[in-house]
This record gives structure tokens, sequence and C-alpha cells, in this order.
């Protein structure tokens, strides 16, 4: 089947079992709860999405979104994570908190953000407290690196074990190895997958490998990467090419495009990813 069927039957099977943009909120249960940052109170929500069948407690993702905020990325991977048994909580932290690019929050002051996620699905008997992953798309992936470093999780997590296993999609790792080497600090040892384009307008094509050579020659730790030779940040993002303002990518210019071919791959190698290292039977 070629790729770009493939993914008109994904959107088709995501329509059919009502998770689709129409029936988002109504095919989850909203959340609500606040930032374990105390000093400075932030109430955010989330949508939780559980398989259909599930009749013990499942494993699940926190899904943190890029700079635009939830969009279509999301709902291109629910489906088949919800076939493979895993249940996803789909977090905001954009409504209230910034508008884009320009106030955007530094990505460390959205940690308590996203540990205050991972306590909120520990509450729940339908989800398995210590199979509990992350997946985050640019910003998004960018403060699940920050989350998977130890300083990190001993200050938001105190002694609590934090997530199991991330799946992140060009997380602008030029800022994150940064501020990392600066730290001090070295990763939990939970399991990454990093997606990223050759053509990423932040640099990926040059920073993944980087921080790969990094963490395996530094720390004996194993980053697992998938390249996309001719592909642009956004990849997975079905809409028109975007040109935009962001200090954050080279020369200040972000670029997105989507490639019907890496996402298609990129859906079939999160779900075998997050299926092994959360333990899905």
């Amino acid at each position: 089947m070629k790729s770009s069927t493939y993914l008109a039957f994904l959107l088709t099977l995501a329509l059919a079992a009502g998770v689709g943009p129409a029936a988002g909120a109504s095919g989850g249960t909203r959340i609500e709860f606040s930032s374990l940052d105390t000093s400075h109170p932030r109430n955010v929500s989330g949508t939780l999405y559980l398989p259909e069948s599930a009749s013990s407690p499942v494993p699940a993702i926190v899904m943190v979104h890029g700079t635009m905020g939830i969009d279509q990325r999301g709902e291109l991977y629910r489906q088949p994570l919800l076939s493979a048994g895993i249940a996803i909580f789909e977090v905001d932290f954009k409504t209230g908190i910034y508008s884009g690019t320009t106030d955007r929050p530094k990505p460390d002051t959205m940690l308590p953000l996203a540990f205050a996620a991972l306590k909120e699905l520990r509450k729940l008997p339908s989800i398995a407290p210590n199979r509990i992953g992350y997946m985050g798309f640019s910003m998004g992936g960018n403060i699940g690196l920050r989350t998977a470093m130890e300083n990190n999780l001993k200050q938001w997590m105190g002694n609590d074990e934090g997530f199991s296993a991330f799946a992140l999609f060009y997380p602008v790792c030029n800022h994150f190895t940064k501020d990392f080497e600066k730290s001090g600090s070295k990763l939990t040892g939970a399991p990454i997958i990093v997606f990223y384009g050759t053509k990423d307008s932040y640099g990926e094509g040059e920073a993944v490998p980087a921080l790969k050579e990094l963490l395996a020659s530094k720390y004996g730790f194993r980053l697992s990467t998938v390249e996309y030779a001719g592909a642009y940040h956004g990849f997975n993002r079905n809409g028109p090419d975007m040109n935009y303002f962001d200090p954050a990518a080279k020369g200040f210019r972000g670029h997105i495009k989507w490639d019907p071919e890496a996402t298609n791959d990129s859906i079939t190698k999160t779900v075998a990813f997050l299926r092994e290292n959360l333990g899905v039977r």
C-alpha cells in the first residue's frame, strides 16, 4: 500500500472511531490540574483518551504540543496508539500562558507542568502508574528532554520515578545540549527516541547526531534516532507550508513542511517503540 493511501486509511479509521477534530473533546475526558511550581501558579488542562477495550490498568503517555498548541499532529498518532492499548493524556500548555514564539516561556519553566501531568495520571485507577511515557513535538520534545534529566526529576518529583520512555519529534536539540552540558546533570536512563529531518530549520540535521554522540561518549547512553533525509521541521503537520519568525530557529526563520512518507514511517516506529518500552502485552 502506498504511503499516501495508508495515511488516508489511518485518518479514516480515526474519524470512524470518533476521535477526529470534531469529536476530540467528546471522545475523551477533560482533566484540569495545576503546576507543581506553587511560586508561579498555573492552571492547565488535558484530555484523557483510553483504549476502548481496556479492562485493567493500561500504560499511557503524556502528549505535549509544539509552540502552536494542540493541532492535527496529535490526532494522527492517537488512534494507532489507542489501538495498541496505550492511553493518551494530551495536555494544553498554551491556553492562558502564551500566544506564540515571541512570548513563549523558557522550556525549564514548563517542567513543573509536565511533571504535574505525570502525577495526575498516576492518580487514576485506569492507568498503570509505573508505565507512563512522554511524547512531544518541537517545544514539547524539548521539554521532554529536560524531564529526562536527573536534576530536574529530583527537583520536581523528589524520590518518585519519572517518565518510563520518551518519543520526541524534532526537539530542538542544539538548545538542549548547551543547557544540558552546563547543568552537569545526567539523564535518568529511560529510553529515548528522536525523529527529525535533515532540512530542519532548527538545525536538527546536525544537532541530533551531535547530541547522540555526546550522550554515548560522555555518559554511555544510547539515544535512538530516526533521520528523514530531506524532511523539514513539523514534517508530520498535515497542512500548508509555513514560514514564521522564531528566535530559536536558525536565522530566526522557522519553516514547516508536511512529509507524508516520513509521517507514516514515524507512526509505525512510535507505536513499536512505546509498545516495547511501556510493556504493552
